[in-house]
This record gives structure tokens, sequence and C-alpha cells, in this order.
């Protein structure tokens, strides 16, 4: 009962930021979608208030600080950046040369689209409000590798351990980005921990993106693996290699438990999604294959009863080990 009563805290503190993200995003970074289309509006808006709400709340409590307006400005900047980056390689309207140098060098182009342009402004924003520009700087690159690496997630030939690469790569370094936000000086234990957040992360969005990667003939840990259980066995083993990172973090064991409270509500997401295709699979002798599927059997949908039931579920159970 204890631990329930201390997610109902929690669910508590993450309803009062959400709406006090919501006014931020709306007062500053919502104005400057001029032109966009209303999925790529509802996207921006999406990641501009769920990157700081989970991410920035996550590491405020384990630090014992609320957010600053400038780290609020930073984070809410890369969440933003997050919903149009990966636009920038899928629509093949700009050559790598082209995104490498706006990486290293964000200026505004002329004659562009809205988006490349609230993009550079949102880097901006970014780099203006981080006292780690230049760390962050050097993690763009890796980003930026890791997102031509993922091309190749459309090579039917692809390996295990090439795909595993790529997918804890662009979660892990993303991930990373994020922390940078902040001002606390980076620990080599805490760019571990964020490293691991990522790629965990990673292999989450994977699961509930089957369906929608699966049509788009994109490759991932997910699609490939045939047996759910070793899927399972995988988000086990980067579950474990979180909450190990956790322990050896500088924080008083008070901040880290909290902190691990809020990482099993964020990767009890990952279980609910990974049951339910593990009951999919029973229906074809327990070999997962995803053409067999509808597209409703595929989504897991996070707002039916059931799955928020056993969201907590899973959140408690591996919130105590």
């Amino acid at each position: 009962m204890k631990i329930l009563f201390q997610y109902l805290l929690l669910l508590l503190r993450f309803r009062v930021q959400l709406y006090k993200q919501k006014e931020f995003l709306s007062n500053t970074i919502a104005p400057l979608a001029v032109g966009f289309r209303n999925s790529e509006t509802n996207r921006l808006s999406k990641y501009g208030i769920y990157v700081p709400l989970f991410i920035g709340e996550a590491f405020a409590v384990l630090r014992g600080n609320n957010i600053a307006e400038n780290e609020r400005v930073a984070i809410t900047s890369l969440g933003c950046m997050t919903a149009l980056f990966d636009d920038l390689f899928d629509e093949g309207q700009y050559n790598d040369e082209f995104i490498r140098n706006l990486l290293e060098n964000p200026f505004e182009p002329e004659n562009e689209t809205p988006q490349l342009a609230v993009l550079v402004k949102l880097y901006n924003f970014f780099l203006n409000n981080t006292k780690h520009s230049a760390e962050a700087k050097l993690l763009m690159s890796h980003i930026y590798d890791a997102q031509v690496a993922s091309r190749k997630q459309k090579n039917p030939d692809i390996g295990t351990a090439e795909l595993e690469q790529i997918t804890y790569n662009k979660g892990g370094f993303t991930m990373q980005l994020y922390r940078l936000a902040f001002e606390n000086e980076l620990t080599d234990t805490e760019n571990i921990l964020f490293y691991k957040l990522g790629a965990i992360g990673q292999l989450e969005n994977d699961i509930f993106d089957v369906y929608k990667d699966f049509k788009e003939g994109i490759n991932t840990l997910v699609i490939i693996e045939n047996q759910i259980d070793n899927l399972k066995q995988r988000y086990n083993s980067l579950q474990r290699e979180v909450f190990a990172a956790i322990e050896k973090l500088h924080f008083t064991n008070a901040q880290k438990y909290q902190f691990r409270l809020i990482c099993s509500l964020i990767i009890a997401r990952g279980y609910v999604a990974i049951a339910q295709l593990e009951e999919l699979s029973a229906k074809t002798n327990h070999i997962f294959s995803p053409s067999f599927y509808s597209r409703s059997e595929l989504i897991c949908d996070m707002e039916k009863p059931l799955n928020r039931i056993k969201l907590l579920y899973y959140a408690v159970k591996y919130a105590k080990k």
C-alpha cells in the first residue's frame, strides 16, 4: 500500500506539472509553428509536453531541485526538436552534408520550409540556454551518425547485432542530450545511466510502433524477433542495467528511490505491450509474425482501463526489485 501511495503522490505532481508545461509551451514554442500541418503541430506539442514532463521532472526529482526557467526552455526545445529531426532524413529533401553543416553551425537558411526554420530556432534556443553547448554539439554529431545508420533498417538482411547497436545508439545518444539541458555537471555514471535509459526507451518505442514499422518496411528488434520471450529477456536485461546504474549515482538513497519509481512507471509501458504481443503470438504457435495480425491486434492502447491497471502492476513489481 505504501508504494501505491507514493505513486499517487507522483501522479499528482505530474498532473500539476502537466498544466504548467502546457501553458509554457503555448506561450513560447507553439506560436512558432506557423504553416505547419495539424498533424505536425500535434506532434510538436506532444514531444514538447511529454519530454519535459517525464524526463525533466524525473531528473528534477533525482537531484532534489525544481526545473529552472532556462532548463525548461532547453528541455522543451529538445523535445520539440525530436518531433522534427527525423523528417530531415526521412523526407529526402536535404542531403547529408547539408544536415551535418546545419548541426555544426545552426544558421537559419533562407527560403526553406517552416519546419526547418523552426528546427533551427529550437536548436539555438537550446544552445543558448545550456552551459553544456560544446558537449551538446559533439553529441549531436553522434545522433547524426546514428540517424544515418538507421537507414540500414530498410535492409531485409540486417543482422541482430547491427540492429541492436543502431537501436541503442538512437535512443541512448538522444537521452544523453536531454540530460545536457540541465545545469548540473554531468558525471560518468549519469552518462551511462542516461544512455541505458535511452536504449530501453527506443526499444519500448519500437514495441509500440511495430505495426507502423512493419508496414513501412523498417526492421526493428521487435519485428525480426519471432520469439516474444527473447524480446522480453532483452527488455528485462536493459531494465536491470538501468536500475543497477541508478544505484551507482551519487545522490541520496531517497532521491534514487524516487527516480526509480518514475523509471519503473515509464518502463512498465513496455511490459504491458510485450504481454499483448505474447498473447498474440499464442495464436500462431508462439511464433511472432506481424504479417498475420491486424492493426488493432498489434497496437497497444494505453488508454484502455485494463492496460492502465497492468501499467501500475508492472510499475510496482519492478520498483520493488
